[in-house]
């Protein structure tokens, strides 16, 4: 490894030593400090993905000059981009407050870390046919596999495990499934828009990572999927 990849390498896990046990902190407080961080963190991660909109659209031939009859089409992508973050971080705040809402953020959490987890186990093992070389040409449709699999078995598991969560398992199955499907979705998505925007990360508020929207870009459609679960369960 080269002196700049230990370096970052370094970053990552100072980084990650730091945040994750805030993390786990906000989380298991609940409460009102829990909707203030998730709204803080929500607003953030709309004005990144308000600067990736706008640096795509001036890097696709948008410029600063852009003519009135571009406004309109401006607006509506800032109001779909607010509502894109909005809508789930408050998804987020409503599951957290709702019955065993501590239960069903860990449950949002962990299986997409478990998509994640098994997207690039499998991918980096058996990995061949590229899912979306244009967009992420280190995904493959093996590691799309993996994901699925990783997100359906923690699903699974966490459903028998977490007190206030009954054990379901086909419906944990299926839930497991669409959540697999939405993280890996919602990481694509930050991907393209990546690629248009000529931008490697959505920010630098995270050393080593990059901005917030790129560790939330898996769990944002992930949030109302798990309140729907939460609330119909």
């Amino acid at each position: 490894m080269t002196p700049s990849g230990q370096s970052e390498l370094r970053l990552r896990l100072i980084s990650a030593a730091v945040g994750l046990p805030l993390l786990l902190s906000v989380v298991w407080a609940g409460g009102a400090l829990f909707v203030a961080v998730a709204a803080a963190a929500a607003l953030l991660a709309v004005r990144e993905l308000l600067g990736l909109l706008r640096a795509a659209r001036i890097a696709q031939g948008g410029g600063e000059e852009r003519r009135n009859d571009g406004a309109a089409r401006d607006w509506a992508m800032a109001v779909i981009g607010v509502c894109y973050i909005a809508g789930p971080f408050a998804a987020l705040a409503l599951t957290r407050l709702g019955d065993a809402g501590l239960q069903w953020v860990a449950l949002a959490f962990l299986a997409t870390f478990a998509t994640d987890t098994g997207a690039y186990a499998v991918g980096k093992a058996i990995g061949r046919r590229k899912m979306a070389p244009s967009v992420s040409p280190g995904k493959t449709w093996e590691g799309a596999a993996g994901g699925l699999l990783g997100a359906a078995g923690a699903s699974v598991a966490l459903v028998h495990l977490l007190d206030g969560v009954e054990s379901r398992v086909w419906p944990a199955l299926a839930l497991g499934l669409a959540i697999g499907v939405a993280a890996q979705a919602g990481d694509l998505l930050e991907s393209k828009l990546k690629r248009l925007a000529g931008a490697k990360n959505s920010g630098r508020l995270i050393p080593g990572h990059g901005g917030l929207l790129d560790r939330l870009d898996s769990l944002v459609p992930v949030f109302p999927l798990v309140y729907y679960a939460s609330r119909v369960w």
